[in-house]
């Protein structure tokens, strides 16, 4: 019944509009307009949606966020190109941020004869550029990062590159151009990072010191120089014997003997870069110190500081620190820590460290970083002054008894006599009786 009722109703309806439309002018005119009303709308719309369809069908995109590694690589290289210099919003960086790319501007120098250098920073904008026959349309571009309630958190950064789909065999040589510009780039410099919370953040880019410059007993830069290049050479091999591969070396002895100036000229040598990890930061948990190792740099190595600062055998030398003695081991050489990785760990106290944090596999080779010898001696003073005979250096070293002093030490007395040579031979017997402050942390180098 009710079936039948509904559809009693609809035949009505449409004979009501039937007769309405057929016999009401106003009516006809009503639908009329709205007829063409969408169809105007449509028509309106048509190119745009055309435009779309072509855009996404004919072109493609190449998206790189400002947290990627690729990021300052493609920032750097567009800043570089000649219709990068058209980009009109710009930033200026006083301290520089290699992450961020740009164009390097050297204003003057300052009273000390250093250089004053700022850096261009491209923001937003866009530029049409040509690259290997093909047209690209870049366009950096710059967002603010707001947290809860709103609060300023900084800016999030990106590079779009847009180019017909014909193009996409070149992104490989983009990209490669990019980096050899930049990060792939021999210029002698090691870029020394820090942490980042879960990432890892370039801090500075040095100049690299040359191996030979640096001074120790015996042959220990030799082999350590040595040991590197087998392990470079030996990856094959590493994998065919189903051996992790991995290497991690303990530098141990007073303070002021120049450990972290030897891992830095170990990068420098190798072209590596050094990642630097306290492992008494407060915030510093296992899961972090894992998901780090994980995020390192490509071609860099681990350096661990002063680790007897951190635990008395297994247990934490302060209530700050979060990571666990366990925890520390599992990232070193645990299921998931990474191949490939170098680890210096360095110490002022060997006799504090457990002995399972030092075994072969965590650290393969502990070398002794011990005060200055008098071949040490006589080497920091043929450096300092090259044209001075060998039978003065040798009696000038043999007054100083093996171990009494660090080399920071000596570096130290020798720097403050550098413009007066007479001084050096006047007050040598000083050194012989003079303490060695060890607050005097400087670096040999």
């Amino acid at each position: 019944m009710d079936t039948l009722n509904l559809h009693t109703l609809w035949l009505d309806a449409q004979r009501t509009l039937s007769h309405t439309l057929a016999n009401n002018q106003f009516a006809q005119g009503g639908l009329l307009i709205g007829l063409l009303s969408a169809a105007a709308l449509y028509a309106r719309s048509l190119p745009a949606q055309l435009w779309q369809r072509a855009k996404n069908r004919l072109t493609l995109t190449l998206d790189v966020q400002g947290d990627d590694a690729a990021y300052p690589w493609l920032a750097a290289w567009l800043a570089a190109q000649p219709v990068g210099r058209h980009l009109r919003h710009l930033g200026v960086v006083t301290r520089f941020n290699e992450q961020m790319g740009g164009q390097n501007l050297t204003l003057g120098t300052d009273r000390d004869g250093d250089e004053i250098n700022v850096r261009l920073v491209p923001l937003s904008g866009q530029v049409l550029l040509r690259y290997r026959g093909h047209w690209l349309l870049a366009r950096p571009e710059r967002t603010q990062k707001q947290g809860q309630n709103q609060t300023f958190m900084g800016f999030n950064h990106s590079i779009t590159f847009r180019m017909l789909a014909s193009a996409r065999p070149v992104l490989p040589e983009l990209l490669r151009e990019a980096y050899e510009f930049t990060a792939g780039r021999a210029d002698g410099k090691v870029e020394i990072y820090v942490p980042n919370y879960n990432d890892w953040s370039m801090t500075e880019r040095r100049t690299a010191r040359p191996l030979p410059s640096l001074i120790y007993d015996g042959d220990l830069l030799e082999g350590l120089r040595s040991d590197l290049s087998g392990f470079f050479a030996d990856r094959d091999w590493y994998a065919e014997m189903g051996i992790p591969y991995r290497r991690g070396y303990l530098l141990h002895g007073p303070p002021g003997n120049g450990k972290s100036s030897l891992v830095a000229a170990l990068a420098g040598a190798f072209g590596l870069n050094v990642c630097v990890l306290n492992l008494a930061t407060p915030d510093l948990t296992d899961d972090r110190l894992t998901t780090l190792l994980s995020n390192l740099p490509r071609r860099a190595l681990l350096l661990l500081e002063d680790i007897d600062a951190v635990f008395i055998g297994r247990e934490p030398r302060a209530n700050t620190v979060k990571l666990s003695f366990n925890g520390l081991l599992n990232a070193l050489d645990g299921v998931a820590a990474g191949e490939g990785r170098i680890t210096f760990m360095t110490t002022n106290d060997l006799a504090g460290l457990d002995s399972a944090l030092i075994r072969p596999g965590r650290a393969d080779r502990h070398l002794l970083l011990g005060n200055a010898s008098q071949e040490q001696v006589a080497g920091m003073l043929r450096r300092f002054w090259p044209d001075w005979n060998s039978a003065e250096v040798h009696l000038l070293a043999a007054q100083i008894p093996s171990g009494l002093l660090s080399m920071a030490r000596l570096q130290e007395f020798l720097l403050e006599r550098r413009a007066d040579p007479a001084a050096v031979r006047r007050d040598w017997p000083e050194l012989a009786v003079t303490a060695c402050p060890t607050r005097l942390r400087l670096l040999a180098g």
